[in-house]
């Protein structure tokens, strides 16, 4: 049977093991790299002897697992063969260097040096992909007056949206595949006519942008345009009634004299009237 002193100690001992894990991971230093791109952790290693060994170690939740042991400045082993032939040092710091990072590869990492010096540092490695490009198109119209512009990104996950205007941030970043920006008339007209707007799509790694005109999307309107467009209508009628009616007088007119014409040369016209003939035949009698 366990003595109660016995137990005693073994929960002090789990005890400090779990301060000393807490204390770990709160001494850890944060880095960030980019999936598919070179990554060197950020610590100068100085020139030692040549018998002097640095490890590296890496977990996923607490480094417990040697990738890499170096020697006289040259890697002399790669335990994880996941790790293999990515592997390098830096020719400055003597740190590492991952080739080709993945996300798989994020996690804790450690570097340890037991001789000349003491050196323990140990870094939680967080790996993003780079930002997406967003678009920009017009979006729904709340009024003749307004003008929206929707910028939105495809694989949106860990990435922010907002919008900017000559270093001026106009909406606050905002995690979704998607953000408006409202705008109204007075704002893109006038001395506002040529400003640009830039949308950010933006992650802990990488910023991606894409700066646009609003008149490109939505084009100004004029105040008034639905009267001077029912004038410009009334007008266009009144004048082309106006025109008809002068054609079909013209035509009229032109058949009216034509038929006088017809009249004046016809050969009832030449003939010598009735009473004419009477007169000049009883004429000899008389006299």
């Amino acid at each position: 049977m366990i003595s109660s002193g016995k137990i005693v100690f073994f929960l002090g001992i789990s005890y400090v093991y779990a301060s000393s894990l807490s204390a770990a991971q709160l001494a850890a230093q944060q880095v960030k790299g980019i999936v598919g791109e070179p990554f060197t952790f950020p610590v100068v290693i100085p020139n030692l002897l040549p018998d002097t060994e640095i490890n590296w170690r890496y977990g996923t939740e607490d480094t417990d697992w040697p990738i890499a042991r170096i020697q006289n400045r040259k890697i002399v082993a790669v335990v994880d063969e996941r790790f293999k032939a990515r592997l390098q040092l830096d020719n400055v710091t003597n740190s590492l260097r991952i080739n080709n990072v993945q996300t798989a590869d994020s996690g804790f990492y450690q570097v340890e040096i037991y001789k000349e010096i003491y050196l323990k540092k140990i870094f939680i490695l967080s790996l993003y992909n780079v930002a997406p490009v967003p678009r920009v198109k017009k979006g729904s119209e709340r009024g003749e007056s307004d003008c929206v512009l929707l910028c939105s990104v495809e694989n949106w996950n860990n990435t922010s949206l907002s919008w900017q205007t000559n270093g001026t941030t106009l909406t606050q970043p905002t995690s979704r595949h998607s953000t408006q920006l409202d705008l109204s008339h007075h704002q893109i007209r006038g001395v506002n006519a040529t400003y640009r707007y830039t949308c950010v799509a933006s992650n802990p790694v990488s910023n991606q942008t894409i700066t646009v005109t609003p008149s490109d999307y939505c084009p100004l309107k004029e105040r008034g345009g639905h009267t001077e467009l029912i004038l410009r209508v009334l007008v266009f009628i009144v004048l082309t009634g106006v025109v008809i009616a002068v054609c079909v007088w013209v035509w009229k007119k032109g058949n009216a004299q034509d038929e006088d014409r017809i009249d004046e040369t016809s050969p009832a016209s030449r003939q010598t009237p009735i009473s004419q003939l009477s007169t000049s035949k009883t004429s000899p009698k008389q006299m």
